[in-house]
């Protein structure tokens, strides 16, 4: 390894380094102007990337589809950038009016589930038109070398870094020395006061999200020859992006885009190294998820030490978030639902049996959504991870060592307690949207690192998970009860019992006086403290507690598809359960079961699809879609909204009576 092979990849790493910069000052704008952290940036930008690549190819519009040219011939190159930048400006503007304007008096929680439905419904649209596959963009800028310090550089790399380094000091002169950024500004420190002064704060803030959706859609199309367009890569840069960003303070563009490219270089040498024969090997490759590792770790030690045991007097206040009500008659509704569902596994066909313990095990790791978030509020984008812990032990311990039951199952408890631990550690110090950002680094960490790792996880392959099986009696979804087919009843009654067991082990957590701290500390963790409330004990007990729900799940979902694999525990899919689980309610138990039947492949699901012909394909853009919608109409939950709704008819009612 000699230094012009250090020089040449460092050169290479502009071309990452560039569009991360470029989506992250466009998250910087957005956030200083409207409060929103916009993890679809990187959903947004591939749409314009892949409507210039159909551009140059076919010479076609998508949404609307409209052909531009005579016979399929391709667009030239500046009319399809035109295209896709106005594509840019126009996907801001819609995300603004249709969504974030709504919002604008809803907390940080409900925008950023939000921004989450954004990305899903971007993400499947993209999937479901070009595919999952990866494209070859077409080039913008000229890629011929270019001979620089004794190495030959692509040309397009130093473009792409000097536009970058233009368009930042354009961001800095916009909002410093113009008549907008100016008004920006104002708006950004005092909404009231900007309209005592004629401002209009809608315009600025529409105009804002149109300028970093355009930063975003160009970097895009300038940088997608340079790395790999496909929906999946583009989405997963929102956590570089997130790390440039956050230690740029959502404020400098500088520090932001000087850390982008640090990202970019790192991210470069990386795979310099891995051609190195001392990089560490499994199977005979290199070791898998250290580029996705290495930003996690720097964003986690960057906020450890700026972090602080309690907020200081300068830090905004705890964000609203949705009401936690302390449950009544919690009893009989179990008894109900339990009622209920036995009936449905006895009657069902199989599908929907399916369907309902999909569902089941959706609201046992919604629970865990509840306990950090909803009592402690602690936003976790980690869930998925921590479930993943669990499975992946549950196998090794099963299939690889040999264990009985139930300790296969025990053990992967032990190990997602173990590793939600190790995410509140950062709690301690990191709170809100910083929180959010670290756990969503982190799950993408654990996901590439971990769980796609052949030696410690299963790679490309699943891992297979031995059935339960008691007193000889084997309970597993692909094993017939009382003469039917699978899945079992037998299995979904197990499922049953679990969440059962779940929700009252929660409904007991919020009466109890552990639940009462919790929820003192989401109020107000400096109040909490001055009251005597041990703050960091309460997020530890929070994180354990959730680690163990979501474990649990985990597990089931291991013993459920006889499997586990890397993709079932993604951080997408974590994204996903942790929207549903904030439209159910995430301060009830209530909350946590509407999400289970919201979640993907479960019964709301498979009645759409099989009483509305829709493909199974469909489902990510209808999830995405459920989320904007029921976000706009029910910030607090569905859950929460139905008992108001159910109150405030009781309330007529016994008016009526007593008159």
């Amino acid at each position: 390894m000699t230094a012009e092979q250090i020089l040449a990849f460092l050169a290479l790493g502009l071309g990452y380094g560039a569009l991360i910069a470029g989506l992250a000052t466009g998250m910087v704008v957005t956030y200083r102007s409207s409060g929103v952290i916009d993890i679809a940036a990187g959903a947004t930008a591939a749409f314009s990337a892949y409507t210039y690549s159909e551009l140059r190819t076919t010479g076609t519009l998508i949404l609307p589809q409209i052909r531009l040219t005579a016979g399929g011939e391709p667009l030239a190159a500046l009319p399809a950038l035109a295209v896709g930048l106005a594509v840019a400006a126009g996907l801001g503007m819609l995300q603004y009016l249709l969504l974030y304007r709504p919002l604008a008096e809803a907390g940080p929680l409900a925008k950023i589930v939000a921004a989450s439905g954004v990305l899903l419904t971007v993400q499947a649209v993209i999937v479901l038109r070009w595919g999952a596959d990866p494209v070859t963009a077409p080039a913008v800028l000229p890629q011929e070398p270019v001979a620089l310090l004794g190495v030959s550089i692509p040309a397009d790399r130093l473009l792409l870094a000097g536009l970058v380094v233009a368009a930042t000091i354009l961001l800095w002169a916009l909002y410093r020395v113009t008549r907008f950024g100016i008004a920006t500004r104002a708006a950004a420190d005092s909404g009231k006061g900007a309209v005592l002064l004629g401002l209009s704060t809608a315009r600025l803030e529409c105009a804002n999200w149109m300028i970093a959706s355009v930063l975003g859609g160009l970097f895009g199309m300038l940088a997608a020859p340079t790395t790999q367009l496909q929906p999946v890569t583009f989405t997963l840069l929102v956590v570089p992006v997130l790390t440039a960003a956050l230690l740029g303070g959502f404020a400098s563009f500088g520090v932001t885009v000087a850390t982008a490219f640090g990202l970019g270089a790192v991210n470069s040498l990386i795979a310099l190294f891995q051609g190195q024969p001392w990089f560490p090997t499994v199977d005979g490759g290199p070791l898998p998820g250290v580029a996705e590792l290495v930003p996690f770790l720097v964003l986690a030690v960057a906020l450890y030490l700026r972090g602080r045991t309690l907020p200081d007097r300068l830090t905004q206040a705890a964000p609203a978030m949705p009401r936690a009500p302390r449950p009544r008659r919690a009893g009989p509704a179990a008894l109900a639902a339990a009622a209920v569902a036995v009936l449905a596994l006895a009657g069902l066909p199989f599908d929907w049996r399916q369907a309902l313990i999909n569902s089941m095990l959706g609201a046992v790791l919604c629970l865990s959504v509840v306990v950090t978030t909803g009592f402690v509020g602690q936003i976790s984008f980690a869930q998925m991870a921590v479930a993943g812990a669990a499975g992946y032990v549950t196998a090794a311990a099963g299939t690889d060592a040999g264990l009985p039951f139930p300790l296969p199952p025990v053990a992967g408890v032990a190990a997602a307690v173990a590793v939600s631990l190790l995410f509140s550690l950062p709690a301690r110090r990191v709170r809100g949207l910083q929180l959010a950002v670290l756990t969503l680094a982190g799950g993408v960490a654990a996901q590439r690192f971990w769980f796609g790792n052949p030696q410690w996880g299963s790679g490309l392959r699943p891992a297979n998970v031995e059935p339960v099986s008691v007193f000889g009696l084997e309970i597993s979804p692909a094993r017939s009860f009382w003469g039917t087919e699978p899945p079992s009843q037998g299995f979904g009654l197990l499922v049953l019992a679990v969440l059962l067991g779940c929700a009252l082990l929660v409904v007991a957590l919020r009466r109890s006086a552990l639940g009462a701290r919790m929820l003192a500390v989401r109020s107000s963790e400096a109040a909490a403290a001055a009251a005597g409330v041990n703050v960091g004990a309460a997020k530890t007990a929070a994180f354990a507690i959730g680690g163990m729900l979501a474990g649990t799940a985990g597990v089931l979902y291991g013993y459920n598809f006889s499997g586990v694999s890397a993709d079932r525990f993604g951080p997408l899919i974590s994204i996903a359960f942790f929207a549903v689980a904030v439209l159910g309610g995430v301060g009830t138990v209530g909350g946590a079961l509407v999400g289970g039947l919201l979640v993907s492949q479960g019964l709301l699901f498979h009645a759409v699809t099989t009483w509305t012909g829709m493909s199974p394909d469909y489902q990510p853009l209808f999830a995405g879609l459920a989320v904007i919608l029921t976000v706009i109409g029910s910030p607090d939950g569905v859950a929460v909204t139905v008992s108001d709704a159910v109150r405030g008819l009781r309330g007529p009612r016994r008016a009526m009576g007593e008159s």
